[in-house]
This record gives structure tokens, sequence and C-alpha cells, in this order.
């Protein structure tokens, strides 16, 4: 048997689809809010929200409905632990294989200026851009987000930035301080000559 630092059990969800494309995984959830503040923000009429109490409480849907509107995917990208996911995306890829490029496109209903996360010209999934803190900077439709993915539907502006300290930035900088340059002991690096 497994040792554990805790002596209760430990609750136990199954993943369930509280959206059309979305998928809620509740073992992962932390509990932080974030996506019913997000869908507070972006709708008048709110279907989720935090059930029950104390060590029994969850995140879920009302009696069964779904989070169905325009911007209801917004909810995907401010969850910090993944337990809200694309049901589009799910298992087709590992983020840190895909290229993250600033794209842009034409939208009536949202700015149209996205994160497209590419696999050689191949567009696996569409996110909101994020700033240097990891926050949105805008919310995106739902059109944009899931209907959206072939090349031809936007204007590719070029490879996104990403912090240094990221999985993703894998490969992503030539300028690398080669392991040899740095002294061991003071962690400081060598001048090139």
């Amino acid at each position: 048997m497994v040792e554990t630092r805790s002596d209760e059990e430990r609750r136990e969800f199954p993943v369930i689809d509280i959206g059309e494309k979305i998928k809620l995984n509740m073992n992962r959830c932390i509990l932080c809010y974030r996506c019913v503040f997000t869908a507070n923000q972006i709708t008048g009429k709110r279907v989720h929200g935090v059930l029950y109490r104390s060590d029994a409480a969850e995140i879920s849907t009302y009696i069964e409905n779904v989070i169905d509107n325009d911007f209801s995917g917004n909810v995907i990208d401010v969850c910090p632990v993944g337990a809200l996911t694309d049901r589009t995306f799910r298992f087709k890829s590992r983020v840190w294989f895909l290229n993250p490029m600033n794209a842009h496109r034409d939208c009536n209903k949202c700015g149209g200026e996205v994160t497209a996360w590419m696999y050689g010209n191949e567009i696996y999934r569409i996110t909101g851009r994020k700033d240097e803190f990891g926050e949105l900077e805008e919310f995106i439709c739902n059109e944009c987000r899931f209907e959206k993915k072939e090349l031809t539907d936007w204007i590719v502006e070029g490879p996104r930035k990403i912090k240094r300290e990221s999985v993703i930035s894998a490969n992503h900088y030539e300028k690398m301080i080669k392991p040899s340059m740095i002294h061991p002991i003071e962690g400081t690096t060598e001048k090139q000559e």
C-alpha cells in the first residue's frame, strides 16, 4: 500500500461535461472560484458555482444545466490547475510540443486577438492571450476558440514570447547559457572571449 501524509479518505469525483465543449475534473480543482468569478463577469445568468459547504464543497452546474454562452470557454483559460479543459483539445497533444503564436482575425463578437498553439502548419488549440502575470488580456468568443482551427482563418503574427522558466519555453530560446559556462560555486557566468 502507498504511504500518504493524510489520514482521511480522499474525495473522488467523476469527470463531467459542464458544457458542450468544456470538461470538469473536480479531482484537480482547488476551489479557487476563478471560473465562477469569470462566469459572473461574462454573463448575467450564471449556471455554475460552488455547491455544498466545507469539505463537501465542489464546483458544478445547478440541476444538470450546462455553461452555454458565447464566452463560456474563457473559464478554461482562467483555471490555474487544469480542472477545466477544452474537449476539442483533450488528449491530442501536450502543450510543450506545440508552438504558441500570436494570431488575430476580424471578429464581430470579440477582439479576435489570440494565442494559436501550432504544430507545423496545423492549429491544435486557440486560447486567450495572457499578460506577463499569466492573466487574460481579454476574453475571446467561443467561435474563435472552438470553431476556427484552420490556418486560413487566422493571420499569424509570429511567435508568442514565453517566460524562460516555463516548460513550454523548451527549445524556444536560441541564446542559452551552456552548463560549462557556469561556475559551480559562484553560479556566475564567465565572459566569452
